[in-house]
């Protein structure tokens, strides 16, 4: 099945996110990431799609596996604001995944730097792992684990996932490979559909992660800037309207052009995708 759909690339810190500008039915988003990131553009990391509006700024932007993404969200309100007719900073009100309520996203058009505030953590916990234990943070849409004492090492980065699997259901899992000295962290990422444990450029909701980590005396004033090996972003702690501790994330984004693409999705994709709505319609019935 060939589709052309208008496609554009963002880069916040490194995390190269492709958006199609197209209504996209949710049991195709894999297949099209897939396509996407073989056939159009291999530096892609990860694919949002929105589905546009014909009057204003799009309506809505969701990720492949239905998970929110700090990184993607910024990219999106900065997109989203070129819509408008003023011109500057200010805030877009956004509608993502991952979450079910609104986002606001501070954006300068002028600088093409944009700042996202995340809704407070759900949950934390520890995991036990190999006699060790990691803090985890649940956020909306993703759950995240610190990994303080050792280098980065793929093969660990599996057996800490097996352990969040097993104890937290989620849309997406991140391994949050820290280095205290070097205030470096390098995350691993899993969305559900997917079934490749990416190690990212940079994570969003992986930084906001480390604040809870970082942050043990709850301080307004947190600040830090978190390096990743694609980039670095910029972390900063403050109180909501109940007065839980709540953490921004942002700094410089890139935007490309909108263009024109084209994607090739094999048959047996499209088979299985339209078996698995049938199926799932007659049990609805």
């Amino acid at each position: 099945m060939k589709q052309s759909f208008d496609f554009f690339v963002a880069n916040p810190a490194g995390n190269v996110t492709g958006f199609v500008v197209w209504p996209v039915y949710p049991g195709y988003r894999p297949a099209y990431a897939k396509a996407i990131m073989e056939q159009i553009d291999t530096d892609v990391e990860q694919v949002g799609f929105i589905s546009p509006s014909y009057d204003g700024p799009p309506l809505r932007m969701d990720m492949m596996g239905g998970e929110f993404c700090g990184n993607a969200t910024r990219a999106y309100g900065l997109y989203s604001a070129q819509f408008l007719d003023e011109g500057g900073e200010g805030y877009i009100e956004v509608y993502v995944s991952g979450v079910d309520h609104p986002i606001y996203v501070f954006v300068n058009t002028e600088k093409n730097t944009a700042y996202v505030e995340l809704p407070k953590a759900k949950n934390m916990e520890e995991i036990a792992i190999e006699g060790s234990t990691y803090k985890v943070v649940e956020l909306e849409g993703i759950t995240h684990t610190i990994i303080d004492d050792r280098e980065e090492d793929r093969d660990f980065a599996e057996k800490a996932l097996k352990v969040l699997k097993e104890k937290f259901h989620s849309k997406a899992y991140g391994v949050l490979f820290y280095n205290e000295k070097e205030d470096k962290m390098i995350p691993y990422v899993i969305v559900e559909g997917m079934d490749e444990f990416i190690r990212e450029s940079s994570c969003g909701s992986g930084t906001v992660a480390m604040g809870y980590y970082l942050n043990t005396e709850e301080d307004e004033n947190f600040q830090r800037v978190i390096h990743q090996p694609g980039g670095d972003l910029e972390l900063k702690a403050g109180k909501d309207e109940e007065g839980n501790m709540v953490y921004s994330i942002g700094g410089p984004v890139e935007l490309s052009e909108v263009r024109k693409v084209q994607i090739d999705i094999p048959a047996e994709t499209v088979k299985k995708v339209k078996e698995d709505y049938l199926a799932h319609k007659k049990d609805e019935e």
